[in-house]
C-alpha cells in the first residue's frame, strides 16, 4: 500500500510531492461551546443534557449527533469542493471512560472506523488530532478544561494514559492508506513552562507509536497554542512533520477593522506566516497549518471572504499545506451550518440571548481587574492572563447551571432528541462564496 511520506522538507505520495488543502471537522468528536452555541466544556455540555434527558437518552442524543454530523453526503460535497485532507479533533473520552480507564471504549473505535471508511471511499486523507487530554494539555475550553489549569503536565499518570492510547490507535490503523498521520497533541500550553517536559512526552509517544506503526507520519505542534517552536526538539524519527496554528486576527483585533489598510494587514499577516514557513528550514521537515480562519459575519460576508482570501493567498505564496477551521458549526466559523428553522438553531438563538463566549471572556477580564485591585496596585499582565482561565472555569459552571439547563428544560424531550438531525447535510446551508475560495486555492 502507498502511504504519504516525509522526504526532507516535503510530503510525498506515490513518488511525487503533494500539498494538502482541507478543513478541520471541529466540534464533532470534541465539542466546543462557541461553535455549537452552547456554554460549557465538552464534558459539561454532555453532563447537562444527561441531567435533562436521563443517562440513556443522553447517550442516544450524542450518538445521534455523531452519526448525523458527518455523512456520505458531506464527503461528496467536500470532495467536489477540492478538499484532500480532513483534520478531525477528538477527545480522549471517545476511547477512555474516566471511571473505567483500563478498558477502551469500542464505540469510539467504531466511530473512527466509519470515518476512515468514508475517507477511503472519497480518497480524502485523514489527520486525527488529539484535542482533549486528561486534565487538559492547555488551560482553555477546547481541551475540555474545567479548571483553567493544564493539569495534564502535572500528573505523570495522565501522560502515561495518552501514550498508551496513541499506541492502541496506531496498532489498529497502521495499515490505513488514507490516514495521513497522527497529530499527537493539539495546542499544548505548559503553564508554567517546564524545561524539556513537552519534548520528552512527544519522544515517548513517538517511540510507542513506532513499536506498532512504521507507516504514518507523526505531527508535532509547538507550545503556546501551537505557535511557539523555540524549544521544540523533534523526536528521533524521520517520518515526523510540524503543524502550527495561524490566527493573526485573534492576537491583533485591529486586523478585523474594515477601515484598516488592507495592504498593511496582509503585510503583517505575511510577516507572521513567514516565521512559520521557515520552520521547514529550521527543522528540515515539512510544515502544515492545522488551523486558520476567522469568524464569519453574515451581515458583512464580503469582508469575511476578503480576510479568508488574503489568508489563502498567503498559504499559496509560501507553498504551505493547510486545513481551515472549520467545516460545520452553528453559524460561527463553519463553511456549512444548520438552517435557521432547525431545532438546533432555535435552541442556540435562545442561548445567545444570554450568552456568548466573547461576553464570557469580557466578564472574566473585568472580574480579574476587580480582584487585582483588592490585592495590589501592580497586577502583572502575565498573572492576570493565567488566572483569568481559572476564573472562566467558575463561569462555565454558572453558565451550565443557570443558562444551558434552564433553557433545555423548556423543550419537550422529543424536540431535544431530534435536534442532532439539524446537522445532517440536507438540513444545512453553506456559503457558496467560501466554497469558491476553497476551490480556487485548493492544491491540485
Amino acid at each position: 500500500m502507498d502511504f504519504v511520506k516525509v522526504k526532507g522538507k516535503e510530503f510525498y505520495y506515490k513518488g511525487e510531492p503533494i500539498l494538502f488543502s482541507g478543513l478541520g471537522v471541529g466540534s464533532w468528536l470534541n465539542m466546543e461551546h462557541f461553535m455549537l452555541g452552547l456554554p460549557g466544556t465538552d464534558a459539561q455540555i454532555r453532563k447537562t443534557f444527561e441531567e435533562v434527558l436521563g443517562k440513556e437518552d443522553g447517550e442516544k442524543f450524542f450518538e445521534s449527533f455523531i452519526l448525523n454530523f458527518l455523512t456520505d453526503e458531506d464527503f461528496r460535497f467536500l470532495k467536489e469542493t477540492g478538499v484532500n485532507l480532513l483534520r478531525v479533533p477528538f477527545s480522549y473520552r471517545l476511547f477512555i471512560d474516566d471511571l473505567n480507564p483500563h478498558t477502551y471504549k469500542e464505540e469510539g473505535f467504531r466511530y473512527m472506523d466509519r470515518l476512515l471508511a468514508l475517507c477511503t471511499k472519497y480518497e480524502i486523507f485523514l489527520m486525527p488530532d488529539l484535542h482533549t487530554t486528561p486534565g487538559g494539555q492547555n488551560p482553555d475550553w477546547h481541551s475540555d478544561n474545567m479548571t483553567g489549569i493544564p493539569q495534564f503536565w502535572h500528573f505523570r499518570i495522565f501522560q502515561e494514559q495518552i501514550v498508551k492510547l496513541w499506541k492502541e490507535i496506531a496498532s489498529r490503523y497502521k495499515e490505513e492508506p488514507f490516514l495521513l498521520g497522527y497529530d499527537l497533541l493539539n495546542e499544548p500550553f505548559l503553564m508554567p513552562k517546564k524545561e524539556g517536559l513537552l519534548n520528552a512526552f512527544l519522544e515517548e509517544v513517538t517511540t510507542a507509536v513506532r513499536e506498532v506503526d512504521p507507516n504514518h507520519i507523526i505531527f508535532i505542534e509547538g507550545d503556546f497554542f501551537s505557535m511557539d517552536f523555540t524549544d521544540i526538539r523533534l523526536p528521533r524519527d524521520e517520518q515526523t512533520a510540524l503543524t502550527f496554528h495561524f490566527y493573526p486576527t485573534v492576537w491583533d483585533e485591529n486586523l478585523t477593522n474594515k477601515d484598516y489598510d488592507a495592504a498593511e494587514r496582509v503585510r503583517k499577516m505575511d510577516e507572521q506566516l513567514s516565521g512559520f514557513a521557515t520552520l521547514r528550514d529550521t527543522f528540515r521537515r515539512p510544515a502544515l497549518c492545522g488551523e486558520a480562519g476567522v469568524d464569519i459575519k453574515k451581515d458583512d460576508l464580503p469582508f469575511t471572504m476578503q480576510l479568508l482570501d488574503e489568508t489563502l493567498s498567503l498559504f499559496q505564496k509560501h507553498s504551505l499545506s493547510w486545513t481551515l477551521w472549520s467545516y460545520k458549526d452553528a453559524q460561527w466559523m463553519g463553511l456549512a451550518y444548520p438552517g435557521n428553522d432547525t431545532g438546533w438553531m432555535k435552541l442556540v438563538s435562545e442561548i445567545r440571548k444570554k450568552w456568548s463566549h466573547y461576553g464570557q471572556m469580557q466578564i472574566a477580564d473585568e472580574f480579574m481587574d476587580e480582584i487585582g485591585k483588592r490585592y495590589t496596585d501592580d497586577f502583572s499582565k502575565e498573572l492576570k492572563y493565567e488566572l483569568q482561565f481559572q476564573l472562566r472555569g467558575v463561569l462555565y459552571r454558572m453558565e451550565e447551571e443557570y443558562i444551558l439547563k434552564p433553557v433545555l428544560e423548556k423543550y419537550p424531550r422529543e424536540e431535544i432528541m431530534a435536534m442532532p438531525e439539524s446537522f445532517r447535510f440536507e438540513n444545512c446551508d453553506y456559503y457558496e462564496e467560501y466554497r469558491k475560495l476553497l476551490k480556487q486555492y485548493s492544491w491540485k
